[in-house]
């Protein structure tokens, strides 16, 4: 059996080849075949990865009530800006008895630079040792499923790691290293949307691959060549459907938990702080502490709109910002195949009711559409090619749905047929695929 890992900045998916075909494994056991690439650490060491640890994560802080931070000194000094003072001893205010630790996007930092380790509960972690934590469930669970741990795996990696120069070694070296203490013995690379190309069989000349995925964007051009695909050029950056669901939570969701609210002579409004939280549901969660909770009662006394802060209050005490980007992520998804959606979201003094038409979310994401053209752009001029050069796009991501985004690629690439590619596993699939590390051609 060959297996192909597909390690998402969103999410994972597992593939094994089984001699005539590719099956995607349902690694996770509440959400199947596409899981979050998400970790939740406990106090204790007991680690939950995917749904299971969102869920978890949700249900430690509800049941906790709001958090107390605390003092904690560092055992360090650092220079002082006060000329009274050559040094002072650094601090910082700290959930000291929070139940976990949730980490998420952990792909994103692989080509940073800075080698740190955080403290997980008296353990110093590196960026590796938590990757691994995720890789190990995914090796685990494929024991579960076919009856053997992988040994061997075929990585995805992106075209283009986000990251600073050197950032494509650092984030390859990184991510063998997780995989490699995951208990994988033989870790091979291939870039996703050679992948996707892959498992959809790429036809008869060029063509773009769009591998448009919940944090980033991967294009690749490629070209048949042999019995393998020789890669044009490559372009990528940090766009991803995740940030269309921000953007309509800001539209949709914020306004009735106040973040364009006003009051007062002097037109106050919420905290910036608070306000961008909203579109991020770990963030919101972490608000969950009494001071800050006090100073929204503070608030409504001085004149702020008590129905917008009491609905902001019911977000944060009950832990409902997954629930809510959940809501808006299904609606995003709904006006893929209509004109309007309605978004309806109902909890305790939450009350969300939104007729949201496709018109209004393109509009939204009008400087995605943009950031993608240039990329298109900067793809063919790299490759010396003119747009009619490009006889197919295939498309994989679940972003790659988005009617704006397709009609922006008919208008850049006019020549060009179009092919869908399993939005989800696509990828997963391809690098199970045998001859995948052949097929690619510089």
């Amino acid at each position: 059996m060959r297996f192909g890992l597909d390690f998402g900045t969103s999410n994972t998916s597992l593939a094994v080849w089984d001699g005539s075909s590719a099956h995607v494994l349902p690694i996770d056991r509440i959400a199947g075949e596409t899981m979050p690439t998400v970790l939740y650490v406990r106090r204790d060491g007991s680690a939950l990865v995917g749904r299971e640890a969102i869920d978890a994560y949700l249900s430690d802080n509800r049941d906790r009530g709001p958090l107390k931070r605390e003092i904690k000194m560092l055992g360090i000094r650092l220079p002082s800006t006060d000329w009274t003072h050559k040094s002072l001893e650094a601090y910082i205010l700290t959930d000291t008895s929070a139940p976990g630790r949730f980490f998420q996007a952990l792909k994103t930092f692989l080509g940073d630079p800075l080698d740190t380790r955080t403290n997980v509960f008296g353990d110093a972690k590196g960026l590796e040792d938590l990757i691994a934590l995720v890789l190990a469930h995914v090796r685990a669970r494929a024991g579960e499923l076919v009856g053997e741990a992988p040994e061997a795996v075929t990585l995805g990696r992106p075209v283009r790691f986000i990251g600073s120069a050197g950032a494509q070694e650092r984030a390859t070296t990184r991510l063998r290293a997780a995989a490699e203490l995951a208990g994988f013995r033989d870790v091979r690379f291939v870039p996703e949307p050679i992948a996707a190309a892959h498992a959809a069989g790429a036809a008869e000349g060029t063509a773009v691959v769009f591998d448009f995925g919940g944090g980033t964007l991967d294009l690749c051009l490629v070209r048949p060549e042999g019995n393998g695909l020789q890669v044009l050029a490559t372009a990528g950056g940090p766009i991803g459907g995740d940030r269309a669901t921000e953007l309509l939570i800001d539209e949709t969701v914020a306004p009735r938990l106040g973040s364009r609210a006003t009051w007062g002579p002097k037109q106050l409004r919420l905290p910036r702080y608070i306000v961008n939280a909203l579109r991020d549901w770990h963030a919101l969660s972490a608000l969950n502490e009494k001071p800050l909770l006090d100073a929204l009662d503070d608030l409504v006394r001085a004149g702020a709109p008590k129905r917008e802060l009491a609905a902001l209050r019911s977000a944060i005490e009950l832990q409902l910002g997954y629930e809510i980007f959940q809501a808006v992520d299904g609606t995003k998804i709904e006006l893929s195949s209509a004109a309007t959606a309605l978004l309806s979201f109902h909890h305790a003094e939450v009350d969300v009711d939104a007729r949201v038409t496709r018109g209004r979310f393109e509009r939204l994401i009008g400087p995605m559409l943009e950031e993608i053209e240039a990329l298109i752009d900067a793809l063919l001029r790299d490759a010396g090619l003119r747009p009619d050069a490009v006889r197919e796009v295939i498309y994989t991501g679940g972003s790659s749905a988005i009617p704006a985004v397709r009609a922006l690629l008919h208008r850049l690439l006019p020549s060009a047929a179009t092919r869908d590619s399993a939005a989800f596993t696509s990828v997963a699939a391809g690098l199970a695929m045998p001859d995948v590390e052949s097929a690619i051609t510089v």
